[in-house]
C-alpha cells in the first residue's frame, strides 16, 4: 500500500488540514524521528504522550509518515498508534505493523493489508519495502481497553501481558495472549505455540487448533479450542478452564496442580505427576 493510500485509509476520507506538531511547551516536533530522539533508551507511555501533538489529526500524521528503524522506534510508534485510536471518534484503519495498539486504553483499531518488511526498505517509493505474508509481531500488548482487529494474520506475542480490552484476528503465531490478566481475543483460525502460557485470568477461544503447550503455567482464565491441540496442554497449570473440541496431544496436564482440562480425547501420559485439578472426556453427543 502507497503512503497515500495510507493516509486515506487511516483519515477515512477527512480533509486532513496543514498543522505544525508543537509540544506542550510551545516547541515544534519536525516529525516521528525527532520525536524518537529526545526520548531515553525505554520510553514509557507518559513520556511519549508528554512529548506528542495533542490533537488526533497531528498524532495521525506522525503515525502514518514514520519508519522505525529498531524495536526502540517501533515500540515509540506503537504508544502513537494507541493515542491517536484514542483520540480519533472513528476507527483507526491502516497496515499492521509491529506492536500497533501498545498499551491502549479504548479506542479501536483496524489493521488490514500487508505488514512492512523487517530490515531496511528497499526499492522505490510508495509500497517499496513491503513482501506479502509478512505478519507483524507484539500487537496488543498491554492493551488495556479498546478493541484491536487484525484482518489477517497476526505474529507472534499477540495481546501479550493484556489487562483489557478486545482483540480479534485471523490466526496467531507463537506466544499469542502471554500472561494475559483481564481481557478477551477470538483467532477465527489457527494459533502456533505457547497459547495462553502463565494467564492469570481473562478469555480466549479458538476457532481452529491451538500447537504445543497452550495453557502452560496457568493460574486463571479460560481458554476454548475448536478443532484440537498439540502435545503437553495445561503443562503445570494452577487453575483455571481449558476446553478442546477434538483430540489432544501427549502428556495433558502433565504435573497439573488445579484447574479444569476437558477434551474428547488424549494422547498417551495425559495428567502424568498430576497433584490436582481435572482432567476430563467430553462425553459423545
Amino acid at each position: 500500500m502507497k503512503l497515500s493510500g495510507f493516509m486515506d485509509q487511516a483519515y477515512r476520507g477527512k480533509v486532513r488540514r496543514e498543522k505544525r506538531l508543537e509540544e506542550r511547551r510551545g516547541a515544534f516536533l519536525l516529525g516521528f524521528e525527532d520525536l524518537a530522539a529526545r526520548l531515553k533508551e525505554r520510553p514509557k507511555r507518559v513520556q511519549v504522550e508528554e512529548l506528542a501533538p495533542k490533537d488526533a489529526d497531528s498524532i495521525l500524521e506522525l503515525v502514518v509518515s514514520a519508519s522505525p528503524k529498531d524495536r526502540r522506534e517501533e515500540t515509540i510508534w506503537g504508544l502513537l498508534s494507541s493515542l491517536a485510536a484514542e483520540r480519533l471518534e472513528e476507527p483507526l484503519v491502516m497496515p499492521p505493523r509491529n506492536y500497533a495498539g501498545l498499551e491502549m486504553r479504548r479506542g479501536t483499531i483496524v489493521l488490514e493489508g500487508e505488514a512492512p518488511a523487517p530490515g531496511p526498505k528497499a526499492g522505490g517509493a510508495g509500497g517499496a519495502g513491503r513482501i506479502l505474508g509478512t505478519r507483524a509481531h507484539h500487537l496488543g500488548e498491554k492493551m488495556a481497553g479498546g478493541r484491536l482487529v487484525v484482518r489477517g494474520g497476526a505474529g507472534d506475542y499477540l495481546g501479550q501481558e493484556m489487562e483489557g480490552g478486545g482483540i480479534v484476528c485471523a490466526s496467531c503465531g507463537d506466544y499469542a495472549f502471554r500472561r494475559m490478566a483481564k481481557g478477551w481475543g477470538v483467532v477465527g483460525g489457527d494459533a502456533g505455540n505457547y497459547l495462553g502460557v502463565g494467564n492469570s485470568g481473562g478469555r480466549i477461544a479458538v476457532k481452529g487448533r491451538a500447537g504445543a503447550r497452550a495453557g502452560w503455567l496457568m493460574r486463571s482464565g479460560r481458554i476454548r479450542i475448536g478443532k484440537g491441540a498439540g502435545e503437553y496442554l495445561g503443562l503445570m497449570m494452577s487453575g483455571g478452564v481449558i476446553s478442546v473440541v477434538g483430540r489432544v496431544g501427549s502428556r495433558a496436564g502433565w504435573r497439573m496442580k488445579g484447574g479444569a482440562i476437558t477434551a474428547d480425547g488424549y494422547g498417551p501420559e495425559a495428567g502424568e505427576g498430576k497433584v490436582g485439578g481435572k482432567i476430563l472426556r467430553r462425553e459423545a453427543p
